[in-house]
C-alpha cells in the first residue's frame, strides 16, 4: 500500500528556506562544517558569490574535502570567510571550543550561520544538546562573535506538527505509515496554519515552543 509521501520534517523544509534565502549572502571561502556530499533536505550550496566551499567532517564516508573536527579547524587564523553549521552544534562535545575556532579563522566581517534544533527528536548517541535562543546567544558572545539575528523555526502549533509528522514516518510497517501519513499530512497542513495568526506569535506560551534556532553571526 502507497500512501502519501511524507517527504522532509517541517524543521528541515523551514531551515532550508532560511539558509538558501540567507547563504546567498555568503562569499569568498565558506566552509560548510558537518557537511556531506548527499544533500540534506532541499538545501543546496550556492556558488554564486562563494570562490569555493569546503567540506568539513570527521567521517571520511561522507566524502568531504577534509576530515577534522570542528573543535579544533585546520585552517589558518582569519582565513575563511563564511561558515555553515547546520544541525551539528548538538553532537559537539566541547562546543564552546567551536565556536572560539570559528571566530579564530574567520576573516573580520565574515559571517556564521548555525542551526541547533530544540523540540526534536534524539537521533543519535551522540546527540547530547538542545539550546534555547538565549543560551545561543550567550555561545556566541563568549566567543567574541556578534549576534545579528536568532530565528526560529515555528511556533506551538508547528512544533506539535512536526513531531506528529516524525512519528507518523517513523511508523516500521509500511501499510500503516501509509495510513498515519494521511491524517498527519492534514493535522500538519492546518497546524502550521494557526501557527501564522499574529496571536500566536504574540503569545509569551505559545512562541516559546518552537522546533529550533537558526543564528546570523558575525566576526567584529
Amino acid at each position: 500500500m502507497r500512501g502519501p509521501r511524507l517527504g522532509a520534517s517541517y524543521r528541515r523544509a523551514l531551515l532550508d528556506a532560511e539558509l538558501a534565502r540567507l547563504a546567498a549572502g555568503l562569499s569568498g571561502l565558506a566552509v560548510d562544517i558537518g557537511g556531506k556530499r548527499v544533500p540534506r533536505g532541499d538545501f543546496r550550496r550556492l556558488e554564486r558569490g562563494v570562490r569555493r566551499w569546503v567540506l568539513l567532517n570527521h567521517a571520511a564516508a561522507e566524502g568531504p574535502d577534509v576530515i577534522g573536527s570542528a573543535e579544533a579547524l585546520p585552517f589558518r587564523p582569519a582565513s575563511v570567510n563564511g561558515i555553515l553549521c547546520s544541525e551539528v552544534i548538538q553532537y559537539v562535545d566541547r562546543y564552546e571550543e567551536m565556536l572560539a575556532e570559528f571566530r579564530r579563522v574567520l576573516v573580520p566581517g565574515g559571517r556564521v550561520l548555525l542551526s541547533a534544533p530544540l523540540l526534536h527528536r534524539l537521533d543519535h548517541a551522540t546527540d547530547r544538546h538542545r539550546f534555547s535562543g538565549s543560551r545561543l546567544r550567550e555561545l556566541f558572545a563568549r566567543a567574541g562573535l556578534e549576534v545579528e539575528a536568532v530565528t526560529q523555526q515555528g511556533c506551538f502549533f508547528t512544533t506539535l506538527a512536526h513531531m506528529v509528522r516524525q512519528a507518523a514516518a517513523h511508523i516500521r510497517s509500511r501499510p500503516l505509515r501509509a495510513v498515519a501519513a494521511v491524517p498527519a499530512l492534514s493535522a500538519g497542513a492546518c497546524l502550521r496554519l494557526l501557527d501564522r495568526l499574529p496571536p500566536v506569535g504574540r503569545s509569551p506560551f505559545l512562541s516559546s515552543y518552537t522546533t529550533g534556532y537558526l543564528v546570523v553571526a558575525r566576526r567584529p
